[in-house]
């Protein structure tokens, strides 16, 4: 009785959230087809979807942003594998404590995107900690030797930043699947002789497989649409779209605003083809798991 009186007091912040998320959905729809009341002119039109579709800017920064979250959705996840391998090889040698270097691992799942890409930047800026510790050491003579590693054309501190959040993540999405098989299948390891490195190839990674495929779609999705890091290390050209959509909308022009609405509604939609990839992935890992275990 009484989760049913809770359940009735949630009820109207509900209906009060889902009034503004669909009233949202209804105005950026509304407006990507012209209908804007703001403007005098507001009628159906498909101008906008035409116009952002046949938009070389938008094109590049469409290839910009899959190259970039591509690049480091990937090296997050060789990097998860050779992690989980270590903790693994560690868990059975005893080389470190497993459970410290554990938590050093997954510490930067706390730290907020704004924060990690602030960290970066002062990290590896030519006037940064780095820069000015190997001026100060005598590795480089000048400031103009260091490397650009932030604000770069090719988006090294981005992805720097995006893997360093998303490795941890990974980790911890593999590792109970790893615990669980060394009790589970370690005596059959022992029955064929397998060492560590066979045993992990063979049995370990095949079943942690499914777990990094998810946990790879998940972080694909998320940084697809990621604002924060982009913005504070990257240049003005190229963009990835969700800071392509933000200049576009701070210059102020009310006639830009459809076309504003049009690249939203691209983005979700990637989004959202990358989330249904991630649904079908876990639909089919979730059987060959039952299978297995």
């Amino acid at each position: 009785m009484e989760r049913i009186k809770k359940f009735i007091y949630i009820i109207p912040f509900l209906l009060y959230i889902s009034f503004f998320f669909l009233y949202g959905l209804y105005y950026v729809l509304m407006t990507s087809l012209g209908y804007n009341r703001i403007l005098t002119k507001s009628y159906f039109t498909l101008d906008y979807y035409r116009d952002i579709l046949s938009s070389k800017e938008f094109y590049n920064s469409l290839i910009y942003t899959v190259k970039i979250n591509t690049i480091s959705s990937f090296l997050a996840f060789i990097l998860t594998i050779v992690v989980v391998f270590l903790v693994f090889l560690s868990k059975r040698k005893g080389y470190f404590y497993t459970k410290f270097f554990q938590k050093v691992i997954e510490a930067p799942v706390f730290v907020p995107y704004l924060v990690s890409a602030y960290g970066i930047l002062l990290l590896l800026m030519r006037r940064g900690i780095i820069n000015n510790f190997l001026l100060k050491i005598g590795m480089i003579s000048s400031v103009n030797q260091f490397p650009i590693l932030t604000n770069d054309h090719n988006g090294v501190g981005i992805i720097l930043t995006y893997v360093w959040k998303a490795l941890p993540f990974m980790t911890m999405m593999s590792l109970p699947t790893v615990f669980r098989i060394d009790r589970k299948w370690d005596s059959l390891g022992k029955l064929y002789n397998l060492n560590n490195i066979t045993f992990f190839r063979k049995i370990v990674f095949p079943l942690i497989f499914p777990t990094l495929s998810i946990s790879f779609f998940i972080v694909l999705t998320y940084l697809f649409a990621a604002f924060e890091t982009p913005y504070i290390l990257g240049v003005t050209h190229p963009r990835v779209l969700s800071v392509l959509v933000f200049d576009t909308y701070t210059k102020g022009n009310l006639g830009l605003r459809g076309k504003i609405m049009v690249m939203n509604i691209l983005i979700s939609s990637i989004s959202l083809l990358f989330g249904g990839i991630m649904c079908l992935a876990l639909k089919f890992f979730t059987k060959f798991q039952e299978r297995e275990w």
